[in-house]
């Protein structure tokens, strides 16, 4: 209803502002992560990226269809009920509507402590299932898919980056706090927002922003539906933007802003170059799980591996650990000792180093046969008495040195002697990385038994090649057994 030279004005502001038309000293990180969200394009995914994304899609879809049939997966499925629509719902034949089936994807792909992580989130169980079924209802391309999904991974962990691992510290889970970002940054790019629009779809995500961690004390499968829930809560940040509702401007860094109310700390302008052109993608640095359990775990694991042979020689375990480590696998936690169920399991520290060292397995299968009855921890147990002989240690010297995962253990034998091990990061991550042998050894476990390995290893084959042709509904087909 303005009259045109009013409306082209206000059009002109909306769409084709450039970076030119405003200078580095009064752009806001806000509007930096709104302006890089528009502006990102297919051509910034590079060679690196791409092969991150491939391999981040093929984990994604694996964990999605093997998580798919556990029984917190099936609840969430009928509670969700999804809506008729256009996406496709992992393992299930009924189509539906793409925040719906985003929600229980999201789920499944975060369902059994096995999918991705980057610093101390989760980025893929978000990105991958929200970007893929929101492809399906506005009919994106493959390309325009993958570069929603870049766009959204990379948001997050930009982000992400400025917060950790002082949110977790505080007790947050990291994913439920950033995922809302991604996501609406991902939404927004599939829906075309405006910068403007897409600038208020960020900035309502932080009024869904929560996640406490107590499931890692005291149990709970709410945890397995963070992702669910984060993906929900960022789409429909996105259509609150596209219809109009608007955000606070300090989103991020306002004194009641994401940053002060989650971690407590004050992010300056530093944080912009993040967001400007030609900043790094950071996806080509995310880490592979290897085992099923929190990636706190992961390197005393395998510092415990290599003393298998005297296992029943071990009259003590001395695990110095960071304080990240401590906050979600450690003595914050009340049932690390005595855990009596999945979840307090799978964030018990002294638990999954017990198990590594009695070579009862850390992976898919040894926390099925957990989670069915099949593997003792209860008192008078052998890994019970295993795990009660680990002692933590909050090591401030390991806070400083090092802001990814590290073990530092000594292992005390009953003969007297002691062995220090030292371990570095842990198999899948940058440091580490699978080879595509053992990458695929965990895709097969995963989804064998669900949709059969000739249909998956079809999946995969179509993931690899990425053909910008190739409609999106030849991928998510082949996540519904019998296709």
């Amino acid at each position: 209803g303005l009259p045109p030279k009013i409306a082209k004005t206000v059009r002109d502001f909306r769409t084709e502002r450039t970076w030119k038309t405003m200078s580095e000293d009064s752009l806001s990180l806000e509007r930096a992560v709104a302006r890089f969200v528009v502006t990102y394009t297919h051509a910034d995914i590079d060679a690196a990226t791409l092969e991150a994304v491939k391999g981040l899609i093929k984990d994604q879809f694996a964990i999605q269809v093997g998580a798919s049939v556990l029984p917190w997966s099936q609840k969430t499925l009928a509670f969700r009920s999804p809506r008729p629509g256009k996406a496709t719902i992992v393992n299930h034949t009924a189509k539906g509507a793409a925040v719906d089936a985003a929600y229980v994807n999201a789920s499944y792909g975060h369902g059994f402590e096995y999918d991705d992580f980057f610093g101390n989130a989760h980025p893929g169980c978000a990105v991958v299932p929200a970007a893929f079924a929101m492809a399906e209802e506005v009919g994106a391309t493959l390309e325009d898919t993958i570069t929603a999904l870049v766009v959204g991974y990379e948001t997050y962990v930009r982000i992400g980056k400025w917060g950790s691992p002082a949110v977790l510290n505080e007790g947050w889970q990291p994913h439920a706090i950033w995922a809302g970002f991604g996501i609406a940054a991902l939404a927004a790019k599939m829906y075309g927002l405006s910068e403007d629009e897409t600038f208020h779809a960020l900035a309502i995500a932080l009024s869904h922003a929560s996640g406490p961690t107590e499931y890692a004390s005291s149990g709970g499968s709410i945890k397995r539906i963070h992702a669910g829930i984060a993906v929900r809560n960022g789409i429909e940040s996105a259509e609150l933007a596209r219809a109009g509702i608007t955000g606070p401007r300090n989103f991020l860094t306002g004194n009641r802003g994401l940053y002060k109310m989650f971690c407590d700390k004050d992010v300056g302008p530093e944080a912009i170059a993040d967001f400007l052109p030609g900043a790094p993608n950071l996806m080509p640095g995310l880490s592979y799980k290897a085992y099923c359990c929190c990636a706190c775990t992961f390197s005393y694991i395998e510092a415990m591996q290599g003393v298998q042979d005297r296992a029943q020689d071990i009259e003590r375990i001395d695990a110095r650990v960071q304080t990240m480590v401590n906050s979600i696998v450690g003595t914050r936690n009340a049932n690390i000792y005595t855990p009596r169920n999945i979840e307090e399991v799978q964030y018990s520290l002294p638990a999954q180093m017990a198990l590594s060292v009695l070579g009862k397995g850390n992976g898919f299968q040894a926390h099925h046969a957990i989670l069915e009855g099949k593997l003792d921890l209860g008192a008078g147990s052998e890994v019970r008495e295993m795990l009660e002989k680990v002692k933590i240690e909050i090591s401030p010297d390991l806070d400083a040195k090092y802001k990814y995962f590290v073990a530092d253990v000594d292992v005390r034998y009953k003969d007297g002697t002691t062995q220090h091990i030292f371990q570095e990061q842990s198999t899948g991550s940058p440091m580490k990385p699978f080879t595509p042998e053992a990458h695929l050894k965990k895709l097969d476990d995963l989804t064998e038994q669900v949709i059969g390995l000739e249909q998956a290893h079809r999946l995969w084959a179509l993931v690899d090649a990425m053909d910008p042709a190739t409609p999106v509904s030849a991928l998510t087909a082949l996540l519904v057994p019998g296709a």
